[in-house]
């Protein structure tokens, strides 16, 4: 799987990013939209890739400000206006988040620093009772 960053969808103009998506199925390989918003979805979509992951949703000027848990929002209305599998991804810190996810329509879920960032978890055990 390659994936594709935001910034690969507006620093490149559209023909180079379909012509970069088409050497990646030529190539057989799998072609993934890291996205932070609906807009960056749609159009990623609309050129072809094969998955959309909201990978950068609250880390971008673009996404605006992180929002307390996953973006499920975002995930919604992707799911909802395409057809292209949609991936969870970012703040889930819960397993009740990943079955909000499934239940709105995610076709997986990336779970990252809440099981690969031990100074993370600690520091959310540490502030739970502030």
């Amino acid at each position: 799987m390659i994936a594709l960053s935001p910034i690969s969808l507006t620093a490149m103009n559209q023909s180079n990013l379909e012509d970069m998506i088409k050497t990646i199925h030529i190539n057989k390989r799998i072609a993934m939209a890291d996205i932070s918003t609906f807009e960056e979805g749609l159009e990623a979509a609309k050129l072809g890739v094969d998955v959309i992951s909201t990978t950068l949703a609250g880390y971008t000027l673009e996404s605006g400000e992180s929002p307390e848990g996953p973006d499920f929002p975002l995930l919604e209305k992707l799911v909802k206006v395409t057809d292209v599998p949609v991936i969870l991804e970012g703040r889930i810190w819960d397993p009740k988040d990943v079955d909000k996810a499934f239940e709105l329509g995610a076709h997986s879920v990336v779970i990252g620093s809440a099981i690969t960032r031990p100074q993370l978890i600690t520091k959310r055990f540490v502030k739970r009772g502030k």
